[in-house]
């Protein structure tokens, strides 16, 4: 009987695996997680069948999937031709066109980072609207909900959105300030049901304040004590966010209206650009808006940076705390490394996701031996997520160079055009770059494997 049973069960277990794999095949597009889920179900088929059913195959609820573009404004009439291949793409791809006349200014210290939300908060005369990923309860955040609730004691339009997954320790009491004060706050796709937990994928880790429609911080800076402190402690991170005013901040503002209005009853009017907002084409920083995710253009951030490494003809410089790229992206890099092109990648020794350190390694040596240069900034983690090809563009905003940031997670950032403020963003990446080391210190027989074992999952890091 045991023999009959043990076949029986053999066979079944057999069953389970081809088609939790035929499965996979079908469902899981740009190999995100197959080998992770293959791994598990061929230890274990049953089980591993079952959480792929629970947490797998269809990464994206229906709400997701049926949602529309967001509709970014750009200016009456305008006719202007893309300058360039990458403009040409992200206007093809149903972008606007770049606007120009935006003044912009890096934000890069904490202090600076503070200051900077508090003066944006303090010029606020109509509306203020802010989403992050993650916010504390720490000095620095609880000093800009005091003056978010200030504002909307004053009559000023209040509308706060924090990720229902990066923000889930941040109590109710903190947001119910800002509702008292009559604004309005909501958690991005709550996680208070445990079958949220089979959508972890598509967070909303935008991180963006916009005021008035005039002006707007946008980068890689939550609103949390390590990137807001002042003064800054041995803790601080290094990130990168832009202060932006003009046109650009106006497209931006769209993008919080369009997120809100999916999360929530309301409908906040669409932002809109006139003829008085239209600035001398030469004039100021070229920005094009771009929202990656279900609300952006199908594989954007994909499609950006395959473009423009095969554009490159002397530079493409990187930094990321992050790097987990998808094979196509890898491997443009590697081509790019093979035609001579100067690719630098910065990223911190120690990052806040240890498991995503051991999974970059691999990565590392295949680049190393091809001629790129890594920076490894030891003291403090960098967070900042920039992007530097020759003077044709930079890519700043919320988007790691990783599998989850291509795929995975509502992102969004700014491709920058002109030269002027490219420069400025290339000096920034130049004195970081100063500050850090390039030898990696050579790795154990257990780091390779657990690098190796780590990268089978590395679309859910």
């Amino acid at each position: 009987m045991i023999w009959i049973v043990a076949y029986i069960s053999s066979v079944v277990g057999a069953f389970l695996t081809i088609l939790a794999m035929t499965m996979i095949r079908n469902e899981e597009r740009h190999n995100v997680g197959r080998i992770g889920w293959l791994g598990l179900i061929l230890l274990s088929p049953p089980i591993g069948l079952l959480l792929f059913l629970w947490l797998g195959g269809r990464k994206i609820s229906e709400e997701h999937v049926t949602r529309k573009l967001v509709e970014i404004p750009n200016f009456p009439g305008a006719t202007e031709e893309p300058r360039d291949a990458v403009e040409r793409l992200l206007v093809a791809r149903d972008l606007c066109p770049p606007t120009w006349g935006n003044q912009v200014r890096l934000l890069s210290d904490p202090p600076e980072v503070r200051d900077a939300f508090i003066e944006l908060i303090a010029s606020a005369e109509k509306a203020i609207y802010v989403m992050t990923f993650i916010m504390d309860e720490k000095d620095s955040s609880t000093k800009l909900v005091d003056l978010l609730c200030d504002k909307a004691r004053r009559g000023v339009q209040v509308r706060l959105l924090v990720d229902g997954f990066g923000s889930f320790f941040l109590s109710e009491e903190l947001l119910q300030r800002v509702e008292d004060a009559g604004g309005r706050v909501h958690r991005f796709k709550r996680m208070s049901q445990l079958s949220r937990l089979a959508y972890l994928n598509f967070r909303n880790h935008r991180k963006l304040a916009v005021v008035d429609g005039e002006r707007a911080i946008l980068g890689g800076a939550n609103i949390v004590e390590d990137e807001l402190a002042d003064p800054p402690d041995e803790d601080a991170w290094v990130d990168m966010s832009l202060y932006i005013e003009g046109p650009a901040a106006t497209q931006l503002q769209s993008v919080f209206c369009s997120d809100w209005n999916f999360e929530t009853d309301e409908d906040l009017p669409p932002s809109e650009l006139t003829e008085n907002d239209r600035a001398d084409s030469n004039s100021g920083s070229r920005i094009t808006v771009v929202p990656i995710g279900p609300d952006g253009p199908e594989e954007i951030l994909a499609d950006f940076w395959q473009c423009a490494i095969n554009q490159a003809k002397h530079r493409i410089w990187i930094c990321t705390p992050y790097f987990v790229p998808p094979p196509h992206a890898m491997q443009s890099l590697e081509m790019a490394c093979r035609r001579g092109i100067d690719v630098q990648i910065l990223i911190p020794q120690v990052s806040d996701l240890r498991p995503v350190d051991y999974a970059r390694e691999d990565y590392f040596e295949d680049l190393v031996e091809k001629g790129c240069k890594i920076h490894r900034h030891m003291d403090r983690m960098v967070h900042a997520k920039i992007g530097i090809v020759d003077d044709l563009v930079a890519l700043v905003g919320s988007a790691n160079f990783d599998i989850r940031s291509f795929y995975l997670n509502y992102e969004l950032s700014v491709a920058i055009h002109d030269k002027e403020t490219i420069a400025v963003v290339s000096d920034w990446f130049e004195q970081l770059a100063n500050k850090c080391e390039s030898k990696s210190k050579e790795r154990t027989r257990l780091q390779s494997a657990m690098a190796t074992a780590v990268r089978m999952f590395a679309s859910e890091l």
